[in-house]
């Protein structure tokens, strides 16, 4: 069916076995030169129908352009133009090296290339190693105060997890590499074993920060076996290392890596069966502390004997003990034993002194004890207290006349301006007769 019209516009027949349709071509292309010589181009109506249906032609500007009527799409346009030309500028050199020094002296390549390059590297390298150590700084601040944190937060495990975390972020930021939890272990140990004393929660918090960390077993034995070998003359680290490791690792090879550490510790204590009784010294201590922190009140035995290795049968024997003392711990039976001992050594002096004025009389002569002394020549508790009135007004120290036998250690008190009558140059020692010239002072007080 021909479609013929009086229009301008172009038009095209449709070969699809199909009823014409009239299309108006928004360019000035003619269709054969498009879609070859089965289209034929012809002049069309003002409308043109399609099943019986009109449609009106619309007026198309063949001359838009939307770069020159838009300029945000114009300047995109033309910085996406630039990128490009750039890109293939750089890519051009990088495919083909040789064209940087292609047509040029030696004189040219060292100015243009080999020097801008040397230079280049060489800030490069700089920056990066103020950088890397400005990250290495701080990073090693993070471990060192991460550790302490932690170190203080024993027994309280959600705050050991918490801080934990919030340390690992803050590492991760600055640059620390991902060998983070071993280096804090490491970091970790020193504190822990000198600061913290050893006891079920210490042992329990130790096991616990190892398990959210997910290090394995043999990781974090190898950190702390790190962290002895700085330290290779510090007894209390060493022991505290061991003991911690046969408690909180449950993997034989990680135990196994202790090995040159119990080796240390023999020679330091003399011999492998010292090591194992001071480290069995510490289990049933750590225990006996946790019983005494516990206080009265405990009608049964304390939690915390298995955490530290103990049976039982062990646990019930030290709670009964240390309820019979009071429920004291050992720094308070340490301080109780100082005080009896103190107590028992005053009372010895005391009966020294006793012994000692009933061995001579008032004018400082020996008494034998075979012998009836008159009673009015024995000194008397009243002629000690004003000696001792009178030596304390001079407010001077003194050793109040005392003075001893260089050969039998006998000693003899002699009162202020009495040497020449009861120590002169004929003086002889009363019990081994040794001469004035055997005697010298001592600082003894009465």
């Amino acid at each position: 069916n021909a479609v013929s019209s009086s229009s301008s516009s172009p038009v095209i027949r449709v070969p699809d076995g199909s009823p014409a349709a009239t299309v108006t071509l928004a360019s000035a292309v003619a269709a054969s030169d498009v879609y070859g010589d089965d289209l034929a181009l012809e002049e069309g109506p003002a409308d043109f129908s399609i099943d019986g249906g009109l449609i009106e032609q619309e007026e198309v500007d063949v001359a838009y352009d939307p770069l020159k009527n838009n300029a945000i799409l114009r300047r995109q346009h033309d910085n996406k133009l630039k990128r490009q030309q750039k890109t293939a500028g750089i890519m051009k050199y990088v495919k083909n090296p040789y064209l940087l020094v292609k047509d040029k002296d030696f004189a040219d390549v060292t100015i243009t290339v080999l020097l801008p390059g040397f230079l280049t590297f060489l800030a490069v390298r700089q920056l990066s190693r103020v950088s890397i150590g400005k990250m290495d700084r701080k990073a090693n601040e993070l471990y060192e105060q991460g550790a302490l944190d932690i170190t203080a937060l024993v027994g309280n495990f959600d705050e050991i997890e918490a801080t934990y975390n919030d340390y690992k972020k803050k590492l991760f930021f600055n640059g620390a590499p991902s060998y983070i939890a071993t280096e804090f272990i490491k970091r970790l140990a020193i504190p822990y074993f000198t600061t913290v004393g050893v006891s079920p929660k210490s042992v329990s918090s130790l096991s616990y920060l190892f398990t959210i960390m997910k290090v394995p077993d043999i990781d974090a034995a190898e950190s702390i076996i790190l962290a002895c070998r700085e330290n290779p003359d510090n007894f209390s680290v060493a022991s505290r290392a061991l003991f911690y490791s046969e408690h909180v690792f449950t993997d034989k090879a990680a135990k196994k890596k202790f090995s040159p550490l119990i080796k240390q510790l023999t020679r330091m204590c003399g011999g492998v069966e010292e090591v194992m009784a001071q480290q069995k010294d510490m289990a049933e201590g750590a225990y006996r502390d946790a019983v005494a922190d516990a206080g009265p009140g405990q009608t049964k035995i304390t939690e915390g004997w298995k955490a530290v290795g103990l049976d039982k049968e062990k646990a019930t024997e030290i709670f009964e003990e240390t309820k019979k003392l009071g429920f004291l711990s050992r720094t308070e039976l340490w301080e109780k034993e100082a005080k009896d001992l103190e107590r028992q050594a005053f009372i010895e002096q005391e009966e020294a002194m006793a012994k000692l004025r009933a061995s001579i009389d008032k004018d400082g002569n020996w008494i034998n004890p075979d012998d009836d002394v008159d009673p009015d020549k024995l000194i008397t508790d009243e002629d000690v207290k004003k000696y001792e009135d009178d030596d304390d007004s001079s407010g001077e120290p003194t050793s109040g006349g005392a003075k001893e036998c260089g050969k039998c250690g006998y000693t003899m008190f002699i009162a202020p301006g009495r040497e020449g009558k009861f120590f002169s140059s004929s003086f002889t020692c009363p019990q081994c007769g040794a001469g004035r010239d055997q005697f010298k002072d001592v600082d003894i007080e009465v």
